[in-house]
């Protein structure tokens, strides 16, 4: 990502210096502050403009710190802000806000319904009341922004402060009662603050969704907690103009900090459902497979051929004089269980890197943005979504697209095998019982054949135990007619070993047997077929398209750490350029869609504050900082 200066101007503003934009704006006023601020602390000294006194920090500090009032400042907090499709959201009183301004003497704050920030001077405090927000906006409104009511009050603080001493501070989002950045974080997690429904903004735009992205029927931003908090020492400031504070506070006189938990991406495609429908019908089809294989006449001829070649083998040289009669197959009895894979189906599944989160039931994909980015620029975004430049453009980067397709493929990938897997594991699971009966006949010489009794067999188990020799429960016993006449003696001598190999064949070979007959009907159920599998691609091409074309081209920008007049980082938003001199704004998130409408598209602040512009009482008595 290029900064907008050059590296000379880079290494300027980075060391603390105003830009050279910012200074131009602020020459004549920060001369006019200066001599307002000799004028009124006009006590007899001997410092001069070349004493140590009064250059660069220490004057700032030694002169400001018996500051006690004679400026005039202010603090500002608003949770959200902005404009939305043509209502701005600053005038809509329910999202105004937290002003508090001093005049040098005293403070006023609105609303009327804002508190004392406890232990805080000259700061006030007013939460947003969600309920009251939802209900202020026009139904058009509610449906393209969403705030939970279970945000809670503790998620959307408004907070500001302006001291007579020329300090201000402005805070808003997931803050403390005294304004600072709640820090601690959230038992179970940080709350979602707001949904923009990116379909809804569109549609209203007249940007039909399912025009502009095929594939696509739903999408969405959800941020979570969210917090900006700006810091000025005004009295410092109109001495050496805005210096950024250092982190532990000792130098400088203007801090903006922000806070951003989590932003999520989600989208609804029918190209989702397309895969989960091809897989279930899959499903469906080895259940109804399976519940048919008692009466599959291929399945039963199957069994009988391989009982007949079997036991005609063990008969071998004795087929003179005995032989099989009838095989009756049945019953045969097949049930499969495939409630671990329809919930296997119907569970959300992502890549391995937390990414992405596709939930197959609803054709919902759920982008972690804060995951994504991490996994764009290794080592970049190990603090999350926090710690950016001023002004970081979040998802424009082509790089982030080719990031979220691979994490979507490897997430598909792996999913189809996972089902595959448990498609073979079912199918190895169905669990079979079938029985047969063989009839015996034999003879002496020229004399006919003589039914002789039968064989009874059955076997029980897994399909995946049949396929495996010696898995089985398989029993097989000899039954013999009682007079057996002229062949009696045959039958009890010279066949008698004959007959046992017969029932101890079975034992060992009727499960193989039925297992195989059975595999043969359903083993190829065990792997998708080519026609659903294909169908992850057009699911890549609609999310790689519906990325490309809202978040590559600019047509939505999400921006964190928004600033006007940032010291480093990235240009400021276009709409904060004409943001009067001395005045410093910061939100957590922007959120802008078709910026080029201005005000009737959408730009969306979360966590915004705003501390400035500081007057000293002669330029108030001037006219500055009117309505302090």
């Amino acid at each position: 990502m290029k900064l907008p200066h050059s590296p000379i101007q880079q290494r300027r503003i980075l060391s603390g210096q105003i830009p050279q934009h910012r200074r131009r704006r602020l020459l004549g006023a920060g001369l006019i502050a200066a001599f307002a601020l000799l004028v009124q602390t006009a006590a007899p000294t001997n410092a001069s403009w070349t004493d140590r006194e009064w250059t660069h920090e220490a004057l700032g500090s030694a002169s400001c710190a018996t500051a006690t009032n004679g400026f005039a400042t202010r603090g500002d907090g608003r949770a959200l802000s902005g404009a939305l499709l043509g209502t701005n959201l600053d005038t809509v009183a329910a999202a105004s806000g937290v002003a508090v301004t001093s005049n040098g003497a005293r403070d006023l704050h609105s609303p009327a319904s804002a508190q004392p920030a406890a232990g805080t001077p000259q700061a006030w405090a007013d939460p947003l009341n969600i309920a009251l927000l939802n209900g202020a906006l026009p139904l058009n409104l509610t449906q393209a922004l969403q705030v939970p009511l279970a945000a809670g009050t503790g998620a959307v603080g408004q907070f500001g402060q302006a001291r007579n001493s020329g300090q201000a501070a402005g805070a808003a989002g997931y803050v403390t009662s005294s304004g600072g950045i709640n820090l601690d974080g959230a038992p179970g997690g940080y709350p979602d603050l707001a949904t923009l429904k990116l379909s809804n903004v569109l549609g209203a735009l007249n940007y039909n969704l399912g025009t502009l992205i095929p594939g696509i029927t739903d999408v969405s931003l959800t941020s979570g907690a969210v917090a900006g908090r700006a810091q000025l020492n005004g009295c410092d400031a109109a001495w050496r103009g805005a210096v950024p504070m250092s982190a532990d506070g000792t130098t400088g006189n203007l801090s903006r900090q922000y806070l951003a938990s989590h932003l999520n991406l989600k989208l609804t495609s029918p190209t989702v459902s397309a895969l989960t429908q091809g897989v279930t019908n899959t499903v469906s089809t080895l259940e109804t497979t399976v519940n048919g294989l008692a009466g599959n006449a291929g399945v039963t001829s199957s069994i009988t051929s391989g009982v007949t070649s079997l036991l005609n083998t063990l008969i071998g040289a004795n087929s003179g004089s005995l032989s099989l009669g009838s095989v009756t197959v049945g019953p045969l009895v097949a049930t499969v269980n495939t409630t671990p894979l329809r919930n296997f189906i119907a569970a959300p599944f992502g890549d391995p890197g937390g990414v992405l989160t596709v939930s197959p039931g609803t054709g919902v994909i759920s982008v972690n943005t804060t995951a994504l980015l991490a996994a764009a620029y290794p080592g970049s975004y190990t603090a999350g979504l926090n710690g950016l430049p001023p002004n970081t453009n979040l998802l424009a980067d082509p790089a982030i697209l080719s990031t979220l397709t691979n994490a979507l493929g490897q997430a598909l990938t792996a999913w189809l095998s996972s089902v595959n897997a448990l498609l073979v594991q079912t199918v190895n699971g169905i669990t079979i019982s079938a029985s047969v009966v063989i009839a015996l006949r034999a003879k002496i010489l020229i004399t006919p054949w003589i039914n002789i009794g039968t064989i009874t067999a059955s076997t029980s188990g897994t399909l995946g135990q049949m396929l495996t020799p010696g898995n089985t429960t398989t029993t097989a016993s000899l039954h013999l007619l009682p007079d057996l006449g002229l062949v009696a003696d045959i039958v009890n001598g010279l066949l008698a070993p004959v007959l046992s190999s017969l029932v101890t064949g079975l034992v060992g070979g009727l499960g193989g047997i039925v297992g195989n007959a059975i595999w043969a009907v359903v083993g190829t159920l065990t792997a998708l077929p080519t026609a659903v599998t294909t169908l992850t691609t057009p699911i890549i091409t609609a999310v790689s398209t519906l990325y490309s074309k809202l978040f590559v081209s600019g047509l939505v920008s999400v921006t964190a750490n928004a600033q006007n007049d940032p010291f480093s980082g990235h240009p400021e938003p276009p709409e904060w350029a004409s943001t009067p001199g001395g005045k410093y704004e910061v939100a957590a998130l922007r959120i802008g869609v078709l910026d080029t409408l201005g005000g009737l598209g959408v730009r969306l602040y979360l966590g915004r504050a705003s501390v400035g512009p500081v007057c000293s009482s002669a330029k108030l008595a001037a006219g500055g900082c009117a309505g302090y």
